[in-house]
């Protein structure tokens, strides 16, 4: 299992009012609220001896409610992204079946829709983490 795919299950398993995540963006013709993922950047740490197992990723989320012009949906979508940040700031635990987060750190990256009310909301959230043995 790869990060992005432990994040989603992640989100989809303690935030399903999110609705469903895809990677990159969200198709077209798909029911809203939806998100989608990307990661930025997965480095992993290194020693002296070489890599050491845990690797920090920087992913960019962006969630979505079908826009219509309606406040509501900037504020339904406002809603979904702040439970999403709340389940993971400062998470510490098992995503998916094989990734064991050291921790979760979020940050908002994305001022643009919140000045103009859009129903969208992206943030980047930066995990510390290393696969399961045997994985």
């Amino acid at each position: 299992m790869s990060i992005e795919e432990g994040v989603k299950d992640y989100i989809e398993t303690n935030v399903p009012s999110a609705g469903k995540g895809f990677p990159l963006e969200v198709p077209v013709d798909e029911a809203f609220p939806a998100w989608a993922y990307e990661t930025v950047s997965d480095e992993q740490d290194l020693a002296h001896s070489g890599g050491t197992g845990f690797y920090k990723a920087r992913m960019m989320l962006t969630f979505m409610e079908d826009e219509s012009a309606v406040s509501s949906d900037y504020a339904l979508v406002k809603g979904i992204a702040a439970a999403v940040r709340a389940a993971l700031d400062g998470y510490k635990g098992t995503m998916g079946s094989s990734v064991s987060v050291k921790y979760c750190k979020t940050t908002l990256s994305d001022e643009w829709a919140d000045t103009h009310k859009l129903p969208v909301q992206r943030f980047d959230v930066i995990i510390h983490y290393r696969f399961v043995e045997g994985d």
